[in-house]
């Protein structure tokens, strides 16, 4: 009988954007308990020391940068940091996510460009580097985009994030194809409201309260049921799966 393929990492190196808090830090910590060397980068740095710290009980390497993605220059130096630190990187997490609960009417351009940066731009500039290490080295790996639901069916009050989600499901399917002859596999998350700090600024207002009585299994995500999905995109059991985005919403999207 063939020995069935592995939901592990042992070996491989995984870069997390805005891994300092939330969904973030659940997926750091659950690739360095799957075994993979971990490399951090957040705005807020004591925390994602904090992370890399948690990490290392796994008996794993893990190094933390401060990195603010709505800067290229930025994402560039994080990614040479990892490269000169580790050697290689395996699989790229594009976590870092900025939600604004506005009217679209009341939006400023100041805002609609933040937020497309740091859900659209940074993500195509950290996936690209990534990429371009992987081809050089040969390396067989995997980006994982985490997006939303509102990115496949829209969101009122949070319109341009839901269209730089929507765009970045788009992103992923395009970069699975562009990259797949390297073996360079390209695939996303997209999480239903989940339990983290950002969730509960959101949640301050009352009509966006009123989303989570959507969900049909009644809750809202944990940050650990979302890093189990990336951890199989990641891994060897993800293996054959490229250019698609994983639904984790508790039904959210199917009513």
């Amino acid at each position: 009988m063939e020995k069935p393929l592995g939901f592990g990492l042992n070996g491989k190196v995984v870069l997390v954007t805005g891994a300092g808090r939330g969904i973030g830090r659940a997926i750091a910590l659950a690739c360095a308990h799957a075994g993979a060397d971990v490399g951090l980068g957040s705005r807020h740095a004591e925390e994602c020391e904090q992370v890399a710290a948690s990490c290392r009980e796994e008996g794993i390497r893990a190094k933390a940068w401060t990195l603010d993605v709505s800067r290229v220059s930025s994402i560039s130096a994080f990614v040479d940091s990892a490269l000169n630190e580790f050697g290689r990187i395996d699989v790229l997490v594009n976590n870092v996510g900025l939600t604004i609960v506005k009217a679209a009417t009341e939006l400023s351009e100041r805002e609609f460009d933040e937020v497309s940066a740091v859900n659209f731009k940074a993500p195509f500039f950290a996936s690209a580097m990534v990429a371009r290490s992987m081809v050089e080295r040969g390396i067989k790996g995997a980006i994982v985009n985490i997006s939303s639901q509102v990115g496949h069916v829209g969101g009122p009050l949070r319109a341009a994030y839901a269209g730089a989600k929507g765009g970045l499901n788009s992103l992923t399917r395009s970069l699975a194809a562009e990259w797949a002859p390297h073996g360079i596999r390209v695939t996303g998350v997209s999480p239903t409201f989940t339990r983290t700090e950002m969730l509960e600024r959101a949640a301050l207002n009352p009509e966006f309260r009123k989303n989570f009585e959507k969900i049909p299994l009644g809750r809202p995500a944990e940050a650990e049921e979302v890093a189990a999905a990336v951890v199989y995109l990641a891994s060897e059991a993800g293996r054959f799966v490229t250019g698609h985005t994983l639904l984790v919403d508790g039904g959210f999207t199917i009513v």
